[in-house]
């Protein structure tokens, strides 16, 4: 029984009907076998709705499909016979990036040891597994082979496995002429060393950034000792200079405004730890829970609102540095029982850490108010005072060091004219005001006094109606000497001299002619305003 190739469709459905045969021989004009027709292969046929085609038609197609099946099937046999070869395995062995290979339909075939030393997986724990039942196992997060199966071209993407590390997965897809894909090859790398290695890096960087921008924020207020000129702070600057030099914690009291940071900020440029931080934190001006997150730091997430990454605090920072603490009196107390803590132990555990920090600081605390009544009242610790007291320092108020007045005047109306680019001074009036002022608010109250009048004056010379009210009102009550203050008679004799002086140069306008009427020589008039500063 045998079908021409000239027959139709319709004569190969008869002749299986009539038979039992699965295929029947296809023969040309000559009578000679050039096919077979399978019963399958009519089947396709019909189900193909290509009815209308010839025998030989048919079996030239068949032949071509089943000829490029052959080449495909020979080409995954190739490289099954690759992947199944001793060589190759050794060869990816060698590698030290994981390599993890799945066939066409997203079925593991083939790992490596270092996939293996990577995920810490074995290889029968994955080889015949589709992808996405290793995903359902929890081992990955997302399959790379899948993605280059849905999309039919490389990818890259990042992991995170089982045992919490991160991978980066490049996976590539080999094709068959057809384009259609054989096999995904996945090179995997480790980058959890890498990623924390940036992180150590983003943090020293963070570190370095936050050293830096303290010590440019401190350094316009680096203050040299020579400018405070009374005898009551060169004797104190004596005690400075010499405690400096020791890691010994002192305790800066004294009102607002007198000094305590520049003077804090003195003594850490004049210790051995000068070469590193100087930080700041004032006690007062946070809740007790930010000030804790400052002081300590805290790990990521240890509460609502932490940064992602964590943070470090003042103390870590300051290693090996100095860390003052402003209005310490303001400290709650029950960080101050932490903070006596790290003061006796020189470690502190970060806010969601169990790991404990050592760290080499020196403390230098300060405070406006009176700590000592503070201990008294039970709003401070006793301990906690001893330990910050070692060295106790009291810094005068300006007015009771009046002859600074005019030194630091000028001291900061200097400062101020380099930082404007002005060329502004100060009247004899202006002077004369300035040095009997009371200044509530002390050096801080002076320094900002002179910038406003840098800034605001139009003219170079700063005049008396230039001052704010309240100093040119507190100049009218105490311009007499016969007031109910009693002072010392050193400086009520120096007061009548100022203002006999002040008066004669504001009317007659020379030295000359102002020691001519005083009846005193005129040296003597210029050594008074050396001495004021009026020039």
């Amino acid at each position: 029984m045998k079908l021409s190739v000239s027959d139709g469709i319709e004569r190969a459905i008869e002749l299986f009907s009539h038979s039992e045969l699965d295929a029947i021989d296809v023969v040309n004009h000559h009578n000679e076998v050039v096919g077979l027709l399978s019963l399958d292969d009519l089947s396709e046929v019909l189900s193909g709705g290509n009815v209308g085609e010839t025998i030989g038609q048919i079996i030239q197609n068949v032949t071509t499909q089943h000829s490029t099946l052959q080449v495909q099937e020979v080409e995954k046999n190739q490289y099954s016979a690759l992947l199944e070869s001793p060589v190759f395995t050794d060869i990816i062995n060698s590698l030290y990036d994981g390599v993890f290979i799945t066939d066409g339909y997203g079925i593991t075939v083939k790992v490596n040891k270092s996939y293996e030393r990577i995920t810490n997986l074995k290889a029968e724990q994955l080889i015949g597994y589709h992808m996405e039942d290793l995903i359902k196992a929890g081992y990955i997060s997302k399959s790379a082979s899948i993605q280059v199966l849905k999309e039919k071209k490389p990818i890259t993407l990042m992991q995170s496995i089982h045992n919490g590390r991160k991978i980066i997965v490049s996976g590539t897809p080999i094709f068959n002429e057809d384009h259609d894909i054989l096999y995904v090859v996945n090179s995997v790398r480790d980058i959890t060393e890498l990623l924390k290695l940036k992180l150590q890096i983003d943090e020293l960087q963070e570190l370095k950034a936050l050293r830096n921008s303290s010590n440019a924020t401190f350094a316009h207020q680096s203050v040299e000792s020579s400018i405070y000129s009374s005898e009551i702070m060169m004797k104190l600057f004596t005690v400075i200079d010499r405690v400096a030099k020791s890691d010994a914690k002192v305790l800066l009291q004294g009102e607002t405004g007198v000094g305590k940071t520049m003077i804090a900020k003195y003594m850490h440029e004049h210790s051995n730890r000068s070469d590193g931080s100087f930080l700041e934190l004032n006690c007062g001006a946070f809740p007790p829970n930010l000030i804790e997150a400052e002081l300590f730091g805290y790990e990521p997430g240890a509460f609502t609102g932490a940064l992602t990454k964590g943070k470090k605090g003042l103390l870590e920072v300051a290693d090996n540095g100095t860390l003052f603490l402003d209005e310490i009196g303001d400290l709650p107390l029950e960080l101050q029982v932490k903070l006596l803590k790290v003061i006796e132990d020189k470690a502190f555990i970060p806010i969601g850490s169990s790991k404990l920090k050592h760290i080499n600081v020196r403390i230098i605390a300060a405070s406006h108010r009176n700590i000592r009544k503070l201990v008294e009242v039970g709003d401070f610790r006793e301990d906690l005072f001893y330990r910050l007291n070692v060295v106790p320092i009291e810094i005068p108020s300006l007015r009771e060091r009046r002859e600074e007045i005019l030194h630091l005047s000028h001291h900061f109306l200097e400062d101020f004219n380099r930082e404007y680019d002005t060329s502004k001074t100060l009247s004899i009036e202006v002077l004369d005001t300035l040095h009997d002022y009371q200044w509530p608010g002390n050096i801080r109250e002076l320094k900002n006094l002179i910038e406003r009048l840098v800034v605001i004056t139009s003219s170079d010379q700063i005049e008396l109606e230039d001052l704010p009210y309240e100093l040119i009102d507190s100049k009218s009550k105490v311009g007499s000497l016969y007031n109910e203050e009693i002072i010392p008679l050193k400086e009520a004799i120096e007061r009548v001299e100022r203002q006999m002086i002040t008066k004669a140069l504001r009317k007659y306008k020379t030295t000359r002619k102002a020691a001519e009427v005083l009846e005193v020589s005129q040296s003597t008039i210029v050594q008074k305003m050396k001495k004021w500063r009026f020039d």
